[in-house]
């Protein structure tokens, strides 16, 4: 039997989105961590009927900059309506704030340091509410105290506005030239978009570039436009990282 569409003010035709709510989660907490499950459990109880995608739990641990590429890059495919979750939040328990936004027809769900930073620029904030602490909910583990249960309410149709009150835009990581993350494969996403096509990293000059893998020089760096639109480099059959001595959060020289 299919499910009935779930109500969700602003997504599809008439608010209505088809098929189950869709939530997903990123963290810098590891695979396997029980704090992922603890998330879950939270949204389930919420939500029974939600749809739980990983996006990732390999971020770096606290590194926020990978953590906005990824969950840009995780999420930017989920359908209207859907509800992703973050928490790479190195300044849990302080006063930074705990969001809830919508961004191109999408909700997000996390701490206010950055990480919505590249979603906001691709698709643009449509509105943004402060979440409250929860009352006895743990100040070291607001994931599941404070983001799970609002993830939780708006798969369930809760409208946004009602979980807190209006506020002003998340803030915004800086434009510094520099590696946002590194891939399974060694190649190094920066933060750079075309025309840019010359760089400096780690003391190393990359003047090749190349449309594919297929089309570059064997043993040489080469920047390429990767499936996000960012520039990326690497090494065809090899691992850039390693030949470069290139990591996460590493500063790009352009030349």
């Amino acid at each position: 039997m299919r499910p009935t569409p779930s109500r969700r003010p602003g997504t599809g035709s008439h608010g209505t989105v088809a098929g189950p709510p869709v939530v997903t989660f990123t963290s810098d907490f590891g695979s396997g961590s029980p704090l992922v499950a603890a998330m879950k459990g939270v949204v389930l109880a919420g939500c029974p009927h939600a749809v739980l995608v990983d996006v990732s739990h390999e971020v770096p641990r606290f590194d926020v900059f990978a953590g906005a590429f990824m969950l840009f890059a995780g999420t930017r495919h989920f359908t209207a309506g859907s509800v992703h979750l973050v928490v790479v939040d190195p300044g849990v328990g302080s006063a930074r704030r705990r969001l809830a936004l919508r961004a191109g027809g999408l909700y997000y769900v996390g701490p206010d340091n950055g990480l919505f930073s590249i979603v906001i620029e691709e698709v643009g904030l449509q509105k943004a509410v402060e979440l409250a602490p929860r009352s006895g909910g743990a100040p070291t583990f607001e994931g599941r105290d404070v983001f799970a249960p609002a993830a939780a309410a708006l798969a369930a149709g809760v409208p946004l506005e009602s979980l807190g009150h209006p506020t002003d835009p998340p803030q915004m990581l800086d434009h510094k030239p520099r590696v946002l993350w590194i891939d399974g494969f060694g190649n190094l996403v920066t933060n750079l978009k075309p025309p840019v096509r010359r760089m400096r990293i780690h003391n190393h000059d990359i003047t090749a570039s190349a449309g594919t893998y297929a089309e570059a020089r064997p043993n040489e760096p080469f920047v390429y436009v990767g499936s996000m639109g960012y520039l990326e480099v690497g090494i065809r059959e090899a691992r850039a990282d390693r030949f470069l001595g290139a990591r996460a959060g590493m500063a790009i020289e352009l030349m």
